[in-house]
């Protein structure tokens, strides 16, 4: 069971490139945990009167092995590593005019990007999901450019065209300085309106970065998750059965941390070092998104805001409630940079 689980796994981590590399690479993972297993059992349980509860504890400690140690490893490895998707569009593809920029972090990455200039003094930085890159962000700067905002679509280090081997899920925001530092130095920007938004990862991401820089007035996050097992707690009866998931997510964060060489930082420490600056929630209905964001809203002060969509999926809000969430998302920036005093 466990050589081919361990397959699948293998199998899904090539998908976008080597498939059959890292097949036989996971049904070899599969078969030297089996075999490991079954030696150390043996040992353990001589006795062959036994040999049915060695089975039993043989098939229970694959399955933990599998579920609180390979699963947190692949996942840990998707989101230090994530895939590189093509850019096949542009902002002109929506008739914006736009500039093709490349911004240097201090540490030597190279982002690359578009900037759509702003004709109001405000500016937002938009920031996409992981594997994803700087146009899955366009339907949001569209609505944010026809309403005269400026906005600056990057490429994460390691997403899309930008460079860098590998994502630092924990890193210190180094590609959000960056985006700072070149909207404070555009003339048509104000530097007191400078907002951020992003997507999944990108929320994070955000809010990391808000955290970090005060020049950040006011965040959009929608669909985010948390970065460390703490984010989860206090859980509620109703969700006590994620109980079991526990372990599961302290390994992912421990692979996380090591992948990345860096400390995590719990979602709920940092929107309380935004506070007071403003924060837009959105939520979708799935359990652990709503359990996260409702504790984050109660977290981030009293200028925070949490929308909640029971009927979308995740990051789907703009797919599924175009007029609303374009509504939303200008009138809270409207309110935070162009009205602020």
């Amino acid at each position: 069971m466990n050589t081919l689980i361990c397959g699948i796994i293998g199998a899904a981590m090539g998908s976008s490139g080597y498939f059959l590399l890292w097949l036989f690479g996971g049904l070899l993972v599969g078969a030297i945990i089996g075999w490991a297993t079954d030696v150390v059992l043996c040992k353990i349980i001589k006795s062959k009167k036994r040999s049915s509860h060695r089975m039993l504890v043989l098939v229970l400690s694959e399955l933990l092995l599998i579920f609180y140690v390979l699963i947190p490893l692949y996942r840990a490895y998707l989101i230090t590593h994530p895939t590189r998707n093509p850019v096949t569009t542009t902002p002109s593809d929506l008739g914006l005019s736009y500039e093709t920029i490349t911004l240097k972090t201090s540490d030597g990455i190279h982002l690359a990007g578009w900037y759509i200039p702003s004709h109001n003094g405000a500016a937002i930085i938009a920031i996409h999901e992981s594997n994803g890159n700087r146009t899955h962000m366009l339907p949001y700067a569209e609505i944010l450019a026809q309403h005269g905002y400026g906005v600056l679509l990057i490429d994460l280090r390691a997403h899309g065209e930008s460079s860098g081997d590998y994502f630092p899920f924990t890193n210190d925001n180094l590609d959000i300085i960056a985006a700072i530092d070149y909207l404070q130095n555009r003339p048509e920007v104000d530097p007191e309106r400078i907002g951020g938004m992003g997507v999944s990862l990108g929320a994070m991401v955000i809010i990391q970065g808000a955290a970090q820089e005060q020049a950040i007035q006011a965040v959009i996050s929608d669909g985010s998750d948390a970065v460390k097992l703490e984010d989860y707690f206090p859980l509620s009866l109703k969700d006590l059965p994620m109980g079991f998931m526990i372990p599961n997510i302290w390994m992912t964060d421990r692979f996380i941390e090591l992948m990345s060489g860096v400390p995590g930082t719990p979602m709920k420490q940092l929107v309380t070092e935004i506070a007071p600056r403003p924060i837009l929630f959105i939520s979708t209905g799935q359990d652990d998104e709503q359990l996260i964001n409702r504790q984050l809203y109660q977290l981030a002060g009293p200028a925070a805001q949490l929308w909640e969509l029971p009927d979308t999926t995740h990051a789907g809000g703009i797919s599924t409630h175009p007029e609303e969430y374009a509504q939303r998302m200008l009138s809270f920036f409207d309110t935070n940079l162009l009205k602020k005093p």
